[in-house]
Order: structure tokens, then C-alpha cells, then sequence
């Protein structure tokens, strides 16, 4: 994996313009077809709900959102293997949203969970948390087979953090009050559990935030935030942390998961060449 990760990017490049058309030609009806249809949805209804904020959307093609996807992954998978040439460029913002939000909930004796979606780097996310808390439980899914998952977890791996598996829910709960940590996940897609249905860009979908609602209503609080990679020469992974939802958020007289929806659904349509469009379970 670490010869493959340093070659050099003119190979990257090459090998996505020999694979995408065929790529493209193999899932006409499938992840390429969804990602089409969803785009063209999403560019229709914000042209008539939100018209000044539409025009990302409007540039992007469903070729733009796979390569995306495909350099993402490439400088995630360099970054978790600590490559300086992807940890030089990552540069955060808006630090002080979840410092506060761990210090407010340590004097109260709760964790916090640190949430976002699968848009740009998402895999760098997690380890950036340990900045933060010594004690980071990140909850992944199944992906490939197991030898792909044993080189994902290890090339994952940190002093701080303590993977756990969907079915592990109990147990990571415990662990996470009992440390006062920090709970790492993504929301936006999810195979073995039941989402909460909400409307993106004017579509029924589904978020998974039945956990982060769960561990709210327990007195946790949670920060929600986001990364994406500039369309610049110096290509910066910016790291940004958004919102602060105070433990019991529900009680205050607000809609926690609506409110993370609406969020999302900015974040998305202000890079949509960098979400992860095709996942089968988006809109349903």
C-alpha cells in the first residue's frame, strides 16, 4: 500500500483518464446514472429555492464528483499514512468552536461527539480530532473485504483512537462516557443501522443520527464539521468546524436532526463536486 501511495501523481492522473470512461460505461444505470440524475435534481431546486447560492452546482458534472472522490481518496489515504506532502497543505479553521465545546462539556463531566459527512478527506476527520481529546471512539462501517479493512484500520490507527463497529453501539456508548471523549463518525450514509428520514435539496433522504441525537439526550454535546480540498495550486485541505449543539438541544425548543440537515445540505451544494453523490442509499 505505501509503494502504491508514492507514485507519483502523473500515474494517478494517466490511470483516471484510462479507468473513468470505462468506469463511466460499466455503471451508466448504477453509481455514475444516480450521481447524473441526483446532480441535475439538486441544480433544479436550488436554482428555484435558493438561486444565489446555486451556482456551484451549477459548474458541476458527475465526471467533476468522481474525480473528486478519486484525488480525495488518493490524499486521504497518503495523509493517514503521515505523507508531509498531504499534512503540509491541511489547515484548520474555526478551532475555537470545538476547544470550547470540549472545555464547556468537561466541566459537566460529558464527552462530545465530533460528526460530519462524506465529503472531501473525510478520512483525515478523525485522526485531527485526536488534537483535541486523548480519547476519540470512531464508529466505522464494513468496507471491501477483510484484508482491505485490516490495511484501512491500521493505516487509521492512532495512540487516541479506539475503532468500534456499528454493532458495538452499547459498548462504545459506555466507553465514551466513561472517558469523556470525543465520539467520531459520519452521518450521511450508513448500512446496518436506521437513519432519520429529512429532506436535502427538496428530496426525501436519510441521515444516521439516531447516535449523536441518543448521546445528546445522555448530555453530550456535539460539533459538527466539515473538510474539502481547494481548487487552487496549492490544493489546501481546509478542516472546518461549524456549529456547537449544547447537550440537550431538543429541550431548548429546537430540532436537532432538521437543524443538521439544513446544514448539510449548505455544505453540499457549496462543494458538490466533493460529496459522495453516487452512494446507493442517497434519496431514498
Amino acid at each position: 500500500m505505501h509503494i502504491l501511495l508514492r507514485l507519483p501523481d502523473a500515474f494517478y492522473a494517466a490511470l483516471f483518464a484510462i479507468a473513468f470512461p470505462l468506469y463511466k460505461a460499466l455503471h451508466t444505470e448504477r453509481a455514475y446514472g444516480r450521481t447524473v440524475r441526483h446532480l441535475e435534481a439538486a441544480r433544479d431546486y436550488m436554482e428555484k429555492e435558493a438561486p444565489e447560492r446555486a451556482e456551484p452546482l451549477k459548474k458541476v458534472t458527475a465526471r467533476d464528483v468522481f474525480k473528486g472522490i478519486y484525488w480525495n481518496a488518493l490524499d486521504s489515504y497518503r495523509g493517514l499514512a503521515r505523507f508531509k506532502s498531504v499534512e503540509n497543505r491541511i489547515v484548520f479553521e474555526n478551532e475555537g468552536i470545538i476547544k470550547d465545546a470540549v472545555a464547556e462539556c468537561a466541566k459537566i463531566g460529558m464527552p462530545i461527539a465530533g460528526i460530519s459527512i462524506h465529503q472531501g478527506c473525510f478520512e483525515l476527520m478523525h485522526r485531527a480530532l485526536c488534537r483535541y481529546s486523548e480519547h476519540v471512539q470512531l464508529i466505522t462501517d464494513s468496507v471491501g473485504d477483510t484484508a482491505f479493512r485490516d490495511v484501512l484500520k491500521g493505516l487509521r490507527s492512532d495512540p487516541h483512537i479506539t475503532e468500534f463497529h456499528p454493532d458495538e453501539t452499547g459498548r462504545l456508548i459506555r466507553e465514551l462516557f466513561r472517558t469523556k471523549g470525543i465520539l467520531a463518525m459520519v452521518y450521511d450514509q450508513g448500512k446496518h443501522t436506521k437513519g432519520n428520514a429529512v429532506t436535502l435539496f427538496g428530496r426525501p433522504s436519510t441521515l444516521y443520527l439516531r447516535l449523536p441525537q441518543k448521546i445528546n439526550q445522555m448530555g453530550a454535546g456535539i460539533v459538527t464539521f466539515r473538510t474539502w480540498t481547494e481548487n487552487t495550486p496549492e490544493r489546501r485541505i481546509v478542516i472546518r468546524f461549524e456549529s456547537y449543539y449544547p447537550p440537550h438541544y431538543n429541550k431548548q425548543g429546537r430540532d436537532l436532526v432538521a437543524d443538521i440537515a439544513r446544514e448539510t445540505e449548505r455544505w453540499i451544494a457549496e462543494h458538490p463536486a466533493q460529496w459522495s453523490w453516487n452512494y446507493h442509499g442517497n434519496f431514498q
